[in-house]
């Protein structure tokens, strides 16, 4: 394999996790940490949101990816046209996510 090769796989591959690993990671979290299942899936919501705007706004490739992914496109790494991202989606997934994270938040620190 070469550089690139192996370059674009880790990309494709942060890309998923950024897609489905990290709800993944989010869970066994709390499997193994019940009793802060809040806490968990309040900061798991936060991180991604801010996850994913930082990467849309600073053009990371893997966030690039994972919207191709989400709009069942073949991943191109190399071949980025932010254009074709809509709009409502780089800023209205991060946003849900963080308004639920900050909600389970003040619902963990209320109760």
């Amino acid at each position: 394999m070469s550089k690139g090769t192996i370059r674009k796989n880790r990309i494709i591959a942060l890309a998923y996790f950024h897609r489905y690993g990290w709800i993944v990671a989010m869970m066994l979290c709390v499997a193994i940490w019940p009793e802060h299942m809040m806490f968990i899936l309040s900061f798991g919501c936060l991180a991604f949101s801010v996850w994913s705007f930082v990467g849309y706004k600073n053009k990371w490739k893997h966030i690039y990816c994972s919207f191709q992914n989400a709009y069942h496109q073949d991943m191109t790494p190399y071949n980025i046209q932010w254009a074709k991202i809509k709009k409502s989606d780089a800023y209205g997934v991060p946003l849900i996510f963080h308004i639920l994270g900050l909600a389970l938040l003040v619902v963990m620190i209320l109760c």
